[in-house]
């Protein structure tokens, strides 16, 4: 029987510091098996339901919840691990939803996947096995363990499965395939998931490397394909690294991380220089990522995506939050608009992360030390300001007031050791940089407004405005962070690398000459390029936000504009260029519009405006 489960004050406010003590983690860990169980006792009704529907899977699928219910009763708890393995949690959400919602012969396909569990489940505990599974696409797919090669792409139907002393039997009419005693290695037909572990001092990770599972994609990222030895070898070296960070210098973490986290799925590498990484509130304890490239980051990246997985278990035990599905808002480390929720998740995925930076800082030197100067005071300025923002929306729950000042209690306890001014500055930029990029990408202003600027251009005034324009959401692609982003890092975890770029672009990241002339400090060049590139007819927002930026610098008085209302000039440009046939100079523009809209504070933010969801 399922009861009701109840988290301790002190396990929520270890939570609620963006940490979690042992105790949280259990308390996590039996929040989910018990909201699995409830699917799977779920899943079984819509059976019993559609019995007559179900057809000649009927049968399959009747086996394969009895297989599971027996292995329970007799190995509770190797059906939990199988059971809490994050492909089966996302396999049965997923299933759930296409009964509910569609009731689409796919989804009802997909339930056969319970015998392939159940199998799996026996299996692990020992026990014999003489069944049947889901075969699909040719392949037969084993959770926790790997899959087999049993038939044509094209074979869709069930595999034998017999357990024996030397291994695993998985037989159709079309192929047979024998695992070895160990099913995590590969021989001809079996794929195993590869296991990475990792030990530093006494703490030990241990991660599969999950390129099989067909339930992988729950982020829907594209995974990468089955990977080969060499690649394997990579991640386990970056994986030692990161591990060793983690295992010295963040010790508490590392504990929760080695307890919780259960699957890594490695993405298919993206094009550019910026990795990727995600976790999905349905797959509890997987982190899907990008072929890392460094230790250093890729202890970030665990730290980030480790606090999503605590915040998603917490927020199916806790109501935090009152969402409104017809809003979202500007969050200062994504391009696209966000819900509610996801300030929330971004605020404590980065609650995390300036902890890792302020507790990694004192350990390096060098490039690195200056790039942890950067990513601390970026990150704890945009997280408080996201904190700041969430403590006062009046659709915080009681629990979710108390969970956010816990959160804001825990990043104001961080050292506040200054740190260098170049870092400082660049990350004031950086975030001033978003700012500017988002509003450019998200709002447009009255269109009456721009009419009456055009209007009045060829007379040299800006026309007259009664007060400022009133922004409007836009359904547009989010788009990719800028390279200026990136380039700020490297110039300062790596000078000889970034003096080696060559000054019109850098490969692969999308950044032009006057990107790198900004970052380099050659305001003037960066202040030409983008006006000119502008002046060609761009709409780039990248580009606008690149002018605004460079205009602040040499202390023209276009930056006012520019700045606070930066969606107007852009918006007011492309309006003249098609009202007269002539596009005008961008900074004339912004010089001629600043007494105009220059009178809105200067420190004016976008998160206090509720766009409307798309």
């Amino acid at each position: 029987m399922i009861g009701p489960l109840r988290i301790p004050a002190s396990a929520f406010r270890s939570l609620a510091a963006g940490r979690g003590d042992a105790a949280a983690m259990e308390m996590l860990r039996r929040g989910q098996l018990s909201r699995h169980k409830l699917r799977l006792h779920a899943l079984w009704g819509l059976v019993l339901e559609r019995r007559r529907s179900l057809g000649s899977g009927l049968a399959l699928i009747e086996s394969g919840f009895e297989l599971l219910s027996e292995v329970e009763g007799r190995r509770p708890a190797e059906v939990a691990e199988v059971l809490l393995y994050p492909h089966v949690t996302a396999w049965s959400a997923a299933c759930l939803r296409g009964l509910v919602d569609q009731g689409t012969p796919q989804a009802e396909a997909d339930l056969a996947h319970v015998c392939n569990i159940a199998v799996a489940a026996a299996l692990r505990a020992g026990l014999d096995v003489d069944a049947e599974v889901a075969v699909r696409g040719g392949v037969a797919a084993l959770p926790t363990l790997g899959c087999a090669q049993v038939g044509p792409d094209d074979f869709h139907g069930t595999a034998k499965v017999r357990s024996g002393s030397g291994g695993v039997e998985i037989s159709t009419g079309h192929r047979t395939v024998v695992t070895s005693a160990d099913p995590h290695a590969d021989v001809p037909g079996w794929h195993g998931i590869r296991v990475l572990r990792c030990t530093h001092g006494r703490r030990t990770l241990r991660l599969p490397l999950d390129d099989v599972d067909p339930y992988r994609d729950d982020a829907r990222l594209g995974p990468a394909p089955r990977l080969p030895e060499t690649a394997v070898g990579a991640w386990q070296r970056a994986l030692d690294g990161a591990w060793s960070i983690l295992a010295t210098r963040h010790q508490e973490r590392a504990d929760t991380m080695a307890a919780m986290l259960t699957a890594l799925v490695p993405l298919a590498t993206q094009g550019g220089r910026r990795g990727l990484s995600a976790t999905s509130a349905e797959a509890f304890g997987a982190v899907a990522i990008t072929p890392p490239g460094d230790a250093l980051l890729f202890a970030e990246s665990l730290v980030h995506e480790f606090q999503h997985v605590k915040l998603c278990a917490l927020l199916d035990l806790v109501r935090l939050y009152d969402d409104d599905p017809r809003e979202c808002f500007y969050s200062p480390w994504r391009d696209d608009p966000r819900p509610l929720g996801g300030l929330l998740q971004g605020a404590y995925a980065y609650l995390g992360v300036t902890e890792f930076w302020a507790g990694q800082r004192e350990a390096l030197s060098d490039g690195d030390a200056a790039f942890a100067d950067y990513a601390l005071a970026l990150w704890r300025t945009r997280t408080l300001h996201t904190i700041d923002f969430l403590a006062g929306s009046d659709r915080l729950t009681e629990d979710g007031a108390r969970f956010v000042a816990g959160m804001r209690a825990a990043l104001l306890g961080l050292p506040q050791a200054p740190v260098g001014r170049l870092a400082g500055d660049l990350a004031a930029e950086s975030f001033d940089d978003h700012v500017l990029t988002w509003r450019l990408r998200h709002l447009r202003p009255d269109p009456g407004a721009l009419d009456r600027i055009a209007a009045a251009w060829p007379s040299g005034s800006a026309g007259p405005l009664t007060g400022p324009p009133r922004p409007a959401p836009v359904d547009q692609l989010p788009g990719m962070r800028g390279a200026r982003f990136e380039l700020r890092g490297l110039r300062l975890r790596d000078p000889s690398g970034f003096r080696s770029i060559g000054r019109d672009r850098w490969p692969g990241a999308g950044a032009e000459a006057a990107d790198l002339a900004l970052v380099r400090g050659d305001v003037g060049t960066a202040l030409e390029g983008y006006r000119a590139h502008l002046a060609a007819g761009s709409s780039d927002p990248e580009a606008w936000a690149g002018l605004a930026l460079a205009a602040r610098r040499v202390g023209d008085e276009a930056a006012v504009a520019l700045r606070t209302a930066p969606e107007v000039v852009a918006g007011a440009h492309g309006r003249i260029g098609e009202r007269t046939g002539a596009l005008p100079d961008p900074l004339d523009l912004a010089r001629r519009l600043t007494p105009v809209i220059g009178h809105i504070t200067q420190d004016w933010t976008v998160d206090h405006l509720a766009l409307p969801r798309t």
